[in-house]
This record gives structure tokens, sequence and C-alpha cells, in this order.
């Protein structure tokens, strides 16, 4: 299993991770064929090749992702069909 795919499982462990990480969810983002842009500040959006568009803020200044901003990532990646099988 390469690390993306660990990656990919431990974003959809239940609990949720604590400890997600800023660098974490880019990678899983890019894998999943999502770009990035960043708007201004913090604020960054992610655009999936099909078109599907969400929204994040960069956590400061721990880089840490927290819950919602994680339910928001698993969402995105459910609507694109970028999910661990069984989910």
């Amino acid at each position: 299993m390469s690390k993306k795919e660990k990656r990919l499982l431990r974003l959809f462990k239940v609990p949720p991770p604590k400890d997600f990480t800023w660098a974490e969810l880019i990678s899983i983002m890019d894998a999943a064929h999502f770009s990035n842009d960043c708007v201004g500040g913090s604020h960054y959006t992610f655009e999936h090749e099909s078109g599907y568009k969400f929204g994040i803020s960069k956590t400061h200044p721990s880089g840490i992702l927290k819950k919602y901003q994680i339910d928001d990532t698993k969402e995105a990646l459910q609507s694109v069909g970028a999910c661990p099988i069984g989910d």
C-alpha cells in the first residue's frame, strides 16, 4: 500500500485523526486530481478536473486540520469518487 493510500485511509478513519496536517491534505488532493489556488491570505480553493470546487482555510500556526475541515475534505473526495473502498 502506498503512502498516499495510507494517508487517504487515515483521513477516513473513525474517529477522524486529530493530527492530520495541511501537507497531508495537499498530497491527498493532488493525488485525487484537485488543483489548488490560494485566493487570498490563508483561503484556498480546490477544484477537481470534473469541475467540483470547495474552499478551505489553512490553519495557523499549527497546520493541523480541524474536524470540520476533515469532514469537508471527505465530502469533496466522496463527491468525485476518490474515497477508500467501503465508504
